[in-house]
């Protein structure tokens, strides 16, 4: 698993560290405390799986073997392209740096940073066996590609050139052999810009651990919830997992009451896209787009992590990164969609990153936690983000617990607490324990 992530110039985030991550992490905090911000960075860092040569012109020639991006992740979207319309950008970066060249590897050049910069003026170059070697990369990947991640070096490889490496690193005694590690140039991504440190006009994170298999990442938000599943995605799984539908449904039954035995279809629409159709004996299917925003959002969470538990294995891990859950959900089907969720990645090689700001979807989290072998497989962290600076407090399940017992609010750790948060919070029983 990943275990720690460390953090220079990605979005908000000037700087920070996310330290001891466990199998389960949720991540609390306020609006704009870097929450989305770290599933955006792991999402794009460990998609990352396509074997190419950072080729550096400055100085000496060197090459390093890198990955970029894949074209597509797990659901079938282009990653680049689908976080940029999440912050109402357009698809393409029309001031991208990039260029095809004459031998079909992907140019890239920096012009602010200095020159001499190692970084200045580089070249991506497939590695071979990498998908599209013999033809190289394509115009298309203009607006694809925008940042390479560079592998834990073996024992004896050369020493990267030290202006790679921002002094934040060093603090926390991240080195290249021990950290794989993420550059990306795409401005709207990068934190600030300050013109005598040149390595600000870059966003870099290094994680430490096991990085999952780049196939098997999941990237659920709200807008997945609203869009049909590409058949990119659908076509696969129908085709590939054994009785994909017959799963669906029994956890969809053990969620929604209403929906106990019912049958589930995931059928083709026009256009390329596929729905999910609830079959009662007897009577005409209804599309799950007809039933209300939490069944919608359910369904579409269930299917594609079932597929993903599905198609995972030790030698192939994969990452499920979720955005608050407790959309469109009652705080009791919630618990129940949490369960669900639980235990399809129990025995299973999948690591899961939460956001959330609601009390319910902790509090449930902690109560699952407890009928857990190893309750330490569930962390929490209370994320602030002041001036750039992430600061993360974590805690175990049995801490979250204690502090609900004792009538406190874990969302904002750092202000006192229940004064930021309605009435009912604030209201003591006669014994001065939490009012439920």
């Amino acid at each position: 698993m990943i275990q720690r992530l460390v953090i220079h110039r990605f979005r908000g985030i000037r700087e920070g560290v996310l330290e001891d991550l466990g199998k389960i992490n949720l991540l609390i905090g306020p609006n704009n405390s870097g929450k989305t911000a770290i599933l955006e960075m792991l999402y794009l860092g460990t998609l990352a799986g396509r074997d190419c040569d950072v080729v550096m012109k400055y100085g000496e020639p060197s090459a390093w073997p890198a990955k970029t991006l894949l074209p597509r992740d797990m659901l079938g979207y282009e990653a680049i392209p689908r976080l940029r319309v999440r912050h109402g950008e357009s698809k393409k970066w029309s001031e991208s740096p990039a260029y095809i060249t004459e031998e079909k590897t992907l140019g890239i050049a920096l012009e602010h940073l200095p020159e001499g910069h190692p970084l200045r003026d580089f070249e991506l170059s497939l590695a071979p066996g990498a998908p599209g070697r013999g033809h190289g990369f394509a115009q298309a990947d203009v607006q694809r590609i925008s940042l390479f991640r560079l592998e834990p070096w073996a024992d004896g490889g050369k020493t990267p050139d030290e202006r790679l490496i921002p002094n934040l690193f060093d603090e926390y005694g991240v080195i290249l052999d021990k950290g794989t590690w993420v550059y990306l140039w795409e401005s709207p991504f990068v934190y600030k810009w300050d013109p005598t440190q040149p390595l600000d006009y870059l966003a870099i994170w290094a994680f430490e651990g096991k990085a999952p298999d780049p196939t098997k990442v999941l990237f659920f938000d709200f807008h997945s919830a609203e869009q049909h599943f590409l058949e990119y995605f659908a076509s696969r799984a129908y085709k590939t997992i054994p009785d994909w539908e017959d799963k669906i449904a029994r956890h969809i039954g053990a969620v929604f009451q209403e929906l106990e035995d019912v049958r589930i279809s995931v059928k083709p629409l026009e256009g390329r896209k596929w729905t999910g159709y609830v079959e009662w004996p007897n009577k005409t299917p209804i599309p799950i787009d007809h039933f209300g925003d939490g069944a919608r959002h359910a369904f579409k969470v269930l299917a594609a992590l079932v597929a993903l538990a599905e198609s995972v294995d030790e030698d192939h891990p994969g990452l499920f990164l979720w955005e608050d859950p407790e959309l469109f959900m009652h705080p009791a089907t919630l618990g129940r969609l949490l369960d669900a969720v639980m235990k399809i990645v129990a025995d299973k090689p999948i690591q899961v990153f939460m956001t959330t700001q609601s009390l319910e979807m902790i509090a449930w989290i902690a109560h699952l936690a407890t009928g857990l072998e190893n309750m330490s497989e569930v962390q929490f962290y209370s994320l602030m983000l002041r001036n750039g600076e992430l600061k993360s407090h974590k805690f175990d399940a049995n801490a979250v617990l204690e502090w609900l017992k004792g009538g406190l609010d874990l969302r904002e750790v750092s202000t006192g607490l229940i004064e930021n948060f309605p009435l009912i919070w604030r209201l003591k029983d006669s014994m001065g324990g939490a009012p439920w």
